[in-house]
């Protein structure tokens, strides 16, 4: 009868170093296989990000030259040289004088003005003209006075 307590003695330990060892560990690698698992769906997240983020690149790269124009056209900065030179030489283009610095007033005749819109229209820079405002020249009938305000856009 001794062996038969010994034999379940030694069953009865083996079940409980079973739950007390093998148990925790089993345990333990189920939880890594779970965190294995986000694992991969995030590294599989990140390539695809990183596959979109390559393509949008091959877009940019085809698109450079539309960039550069738009770039010509609406500036990088502020310059309102840039824009007062342009006026004028459209101005001088077209016979009208251009006589302040806020490049809002001209000298000249209807034909003349209209020729300087056309002008503005076509020019690289892009223009919005907002208002015309016209006065008969003093003394002069085929002179007028016009005031043209506009905006000038430049990217920030």
């Amino acid at each position: 009868m001794n062996k038969n307590y010994i034999g379940a003695g030694l069953t009865a330990i083996a079940i409980v170093l079973f739950w007390a060892l093998a148990l925790p560990f089993y345990n333990e690698i189920s939880d890594l296989d779970v965190a294995i698992k986000e694992r991969e769906g995030l590294l599989k997240s990140r390539s695809t990000i990183i596959n979109n983020i390559k393509e949008l690149d091959k877009e940019y790269q085809k698109r450079i030259p539309e960039i550069a124009k738009l770039s010509a056209i609406v500036p990088s900065k502020k310059s309102v040289a840039e824009v007062l030179s342009a006026i004028d030489d459209i101005s001088k283009k077209n016979g009208i004088e251009l006589f302040s610095s806020a490049i809002i007033g001209h000298n000249t005749s209807y034909p003349g003005l209209t020729n300087f819109l056309r002008a503005v229209e076509k020019n690289l820079r892009l223009v919005d003209i907002t208002s015309i405002d016209a006065v008969a020249g003093l003394g002069n009938t085929t002179v007028l006075n016009f005031v043209v305000k506009g905006n000038a856009y430049y990217l920030k």
